[in-house]
């Protein structure tokens, strides 16, 4: 899942493991319990719950049967009753060392979880669990996006999954450590902030990143794995993973919304030249073991360009084809070389030599922006304008600055157009202050002008959508900045301005509801 690093925005699936290996017991075959518990992993919920009322019938009390039913109860988000279980499982006998492992775990996601507010969306296929407070401004804009993308990925790869499936929004990158498997360390240095596991999507909110992430396309992404996952029982490698995932992320969007982000075909465009890519097996067991954002960002734009490729090659049904082979019980390569009618070898060596000649963004060393996850608090004092590398430029930056607080807007405009002639025209930090002061200079037009191509070269810097919004008020153009500070929301909702402005632009269109809705929204996070 890559936040553009997309933002790096790094996302991750990983297969839910077999906890434990179970050994047989005399009331019942070891091939039983082993049986159900592959039923767990795979998460075939309907049937590991007969299976597992027919073992309780025979031996209740069996400290196997317990983990079981803790088990299914963990995937089904009932972690008082998971936790339960298994301190009954332990008193019976259990296997200490497994059990009080899956123990650890179920017991910190309940007190996590445990206060959390529910939210059903409207046609009632997602329930989504937030902390009470700013993060419930949060669910309208997954809820919209989780059923579209119901509709839409289920078209394009031939499968909706039984509902209602469970979301949970945690408030810090360490909150998600807590319920996963990852330490925070992996989260950060990978910006994995987001997972489908134990049978539900876990993301981050937004509200842990200094300037947001593009939180709602990360949770499509999680949902994509989660269909993928229900789809073919959880036999679909890492790689082909995360490129199926990276690929549809924007499909609720429409049909032909997918795209790989400037920053990220720059990035890849750099280590094709340098013939540095990541290998699939160092995708393995999940990209969040990769050593650094670049290298996730890197791996996520490789995967993103083989289905690209796939789907070039084989038309709109590929992907839903791909499943299908695989569910016949091709391995993944097999099902890949007859999904495209070739072998895989000969495929992997023709999508390489795509990489080649597929354009590619190429954007300056010296733009004086890294486009990646900023955690709050690790860059809670930093400003961007010393991320710019080349001192002139700087110190242009920093005098427009000065000038642009004292409301010397015109002298500032002089500054910031001085930084421009040596940054270039996709600077975002540098173009969002020019267009503000465009705007105090009643020049909205000239203000999106500035703002466009920063817009398409760096999509999720939030501070650009909010000016795009404010200079489309200005000129009557409500429509447009609905979606522009809608387009804001889904990055950082966190700004209360971002409310105000939505307001503003549902009035003039005459949403007065909506309107409503949108202050009751900046009063909550402010």
């Amino acid at each position: 899942m890559n936040l553009k690093l997309r933002l790096a925005r790094v996302t991750v699936s990983v297969l839910v493991a077999l906890l434990v290996g179970l050994g047989g017991i005399a009331s019942a075959s070891a091939e039983s319990f082993e049986q159900v518990n592959n039923l767990l992993s795979a998460w075939e919920m309907d049937a590991a719950q007969k299976a597992i009322g027919k073992l309780a019938k025979v031996k209740g009390d069996d400290p196997n049967v317990l983990y079981l039913q803790a088990r299914y109860d963990f995937f089904q988000g009932d972690y008082e009753e998971a936790v339960q279980k298994l301190d009954q499982a332990i008193a019976n006998g259990g296997d200490l060392a497994h059990f009080t492992h899956l123990r650890d775990l179920i017991k910190s996601t309940h007190e996590v979880t445990k206060d959390y507010v529910k939210y059903t969306s409207s046609k009632g296929r997602f329930e989504i669990f937030v902390p009470k407070g700013r993060d419930q401004v949060l669910v309208p804009f997954a809820a919209e996006a989780l059923e579209r993308a119901y509709e839409e990925v289920g078209d394009e790869l031939g499968f909706k999954p039984a509902t209602p499936i469970r979301v949970e929004v945690y408030p810090r990158t360490a909150t998600l450590a807590k319920v996963s498997s990852l330490t925070e360390q992996e989260i950060r240095t990978s910006g994995t902030i987001a997972l489908c596991k134990y049978n539900r999507l876990m993301i981050t909110s937004p509200r842990a990143l200094l300037r947001g992430y593009g939180w709602v396309d990360t949770l499509v992404h999680e949902y994509v794995h989660y269909v993928i996952n229900t789809k073919t029982k959880n036999r679909v490698p890492i790689w082909m993973h995360e490129g199926l995932a990276k690929f549809l992320e924007r499909r609720w969007r429409g049909a032909h919304a997918h795209k790989l982000n400037p920053s990220s075909q720059n990035l890849l465009k750099k280590r094709v030249e340098s013939d540095n890519l990541i290998t699939f097996e160092q995708m393995h067991p999940s990209m969040a073991k990769l050593p650094s954002q670049e290298d996730a960002a890197v791996a996520f734009a490789q995967v993103y360009t083989v289905m690209e490729y796939l789907r070039g090659q084989v038309g709109e049904k590929a992907f839903g084809t791909l499943l299908d082979n695989i569910n016949k019980g091709m391995d993944a390569k097999t099902a890949f070389a007859t999904t495209v009618g070739k072998p895989f070898a000969d495929f992997e060596k023709d999508w390489l030599a795509h990489l080649k000649t597929r354009e590619m963004a190429d954007l300056p060393e010296d733009s004086g922006y890294e486009e990646k996850l900023l955690f709050k608090e690790e860059n809670a004092q930093k400003s961007e304008v010393n991320e710019i590398e080349q001192p002139e430029a700087r110190d242009h930056m920093h005098l427009g600055e000065m000038l642009q607080a004292r409301n010397r807007h015109g002298a500032a405009l002089v500054q910031y157009k001085k930084a421009s002639h040596l940054l270039g025209k996709t600077n975002p930090v540098l173009h969002t202050r020019q267009a503000q002061c465009l705007l105090h200079e009643n020049k909205a037009k000239e203000a999106l002008e500035v703002l466009e191509p920063v817009k398409e070269t760096y999509p999720s810097y939030v501070q650009a959508w909010i000016e795009m919004g404010k200079a489309s008020l200005a000129l009557g153009q409500y429509e447009d900045a609905r979606e522009y500070l809608s387009e804001a929301a889904r990055i950082n909702p966190f700004d209360p301005e971002v409310h105000e402005k939505l307001a503003e632009a549902y009035e003039k269109l005459g949403d007065a509801e909506m309107a409503k809705k949108y202050r009751k929204f900046a009063k909550l996070v402010s």
